[in-house]
């Protein structure tokens, strides 16, 4: 299917706020007040579909849900739709989009974590470009003001319509492993998050290598396998992926869990197919968790996929993207260049047009 390209974002464009899966607008109004401050401080507008109607059934919440959806790609006056936060259940709607409506109202579609199922539903099914990158109460709504290199990278990314790649990656000098206080029942919704110095980039296996971009949360992206959804073949693809919080929200996800998921995708044929692999930064992962991660991606090459170290297979690590801060935006299936000696991760075209 020929990829289709959104348009750029200009100021005065609107952009709207769309809740997929889980359902907090009412639950975090001044987060959402900030988040919505924080866009229009620069120049674009804002219109938030959201619902507050209780839905008493499966069947009630995803009609809602599409109805939202639609509405803005429907509408002519939206440039951009950002997800307000992602959630658990973002897959139901899959059989119920009207993918026809969305194909011939291409716009920007941003978002993460279990967004990551829209993301492979529109792509397959439309051809349209979509940007896996920062939400709103995740990223925009931090108190006093969000992370500068998020902001940045999302204008820089969504905003550019020269024609010019995206370009090298940044990589931000400082970091947050967590998310705000409020998403952890405090009432306090006005304090900052504690920042420590990012990890550097880590590369697991060196080499260079050039293919599309594709990946998401590693726990939806093992669950797509098997469906119409996910690319057939992953021959050019460069793939990256990263992890959620834990079952409790405080947790980071397991070492233990990413191993079994990494096992499933080489299982399922993917790992012995990709270019390169693009690991985000791990939520509240310390040193200790980080080398244990990436002894366990060494010895899954090593053992269960058995690619040898000869072969051109660059790995990288600790990249700016993931259930941390701050976040970059990353234009899904672009063509990208891994490169271990020029320490380099690369986005080789333009993420919107003119």
């Amino acid at each position: 299917m020929d990829t289709i390209v959104p348009k750029a974002l200009k100021r005065g464009d609107k952009i709207a706020f769309i809740s997929p899966s889980a359902r907090l607008n009412d639950i975090l109004p001044t987060p959402l007040a900030r988040g919505r401050a924080c866009l229009e401080s620069l120049g674009f507008l804002v219109q938030i579909i959201f619902s507050s109607q209780a839905t008493a059934t499966i069947a009630e919440s995803i009609r809602l849900r599409c109805e939202e959806i639609h509405a803005a790609f429907r509408d002519s006056t939206i440039a951009a739709i950002v997800c307000t936060i992602g959630g658990a259940h973002a897959n139901e709607l899959l059989p119920f989009l009207d993918y026809s409506l969305i194909r011939s109202n291409p716009k920007i579609f941003v978002g993460y974590s279990d967004t990551t199922f829209l993301h492979y539903a529109i792509q397959s099914q439309t051809g349209l470009r979509t940007f896996y990158g920062p939400s709103i109460l995740t990223d925009f709504s931090d108190f006093p003001k969000p992370i500068q290199f998020t902001i940045d990278h999302f204008v820089h990314v969504l905003t550019n319509n020269t024609g010019m790649p995206v370009g090298p990656l940044p990589r931000s000098p400082i970091c947050s492993n967590d998310h705000s206080d409020f998403f952890f029942g405090k009432t306090i919704d006005e304090s900052q998050r504690e920042f420590i110095d990012s990890p550097s980039w880590r590369w697991l296996r060196r080499g260079r290598a050039t293919g599309y971009l594709y990946g998401g949360t590693v726990t939806c992206v093992v669950r797509l396998q098997g469906t119409h959804y996910a690319p057939a073949s992953w021959k050019d693809k460069i793939l990256f992926l990263e992890s959620a919080m834990g079952d409790n929200m405080q947790l980071p996800y397991s070492v233990s869990q990413f191993r079994n998921n990494l096992v499933d995708l080489a299982l399922s044929g993917i790992l012995h197919e990709v270019r390169g692999l693009v690991i985000g930064r791990g939520y509240k992962y310390d040193t200790h968790m980080q080398d244990e991660l990436a002894s366990v991606i060494e010895e899954v090459f090593d053992i269960i996929v058995g690619r040898s170290h000869e072969e051109q297979l660059p790995i990288l690590m600790n990249v700016d993207f993931g259930h941390t801060s701050p976040f970059l935006t990353l234009p899904i299936n672009t063509l990208v260049r891994l490169d271990c000696d020029l320490d380099e991760f690369s986005v080789l075209e333009p993420g919107v047009r003119a």
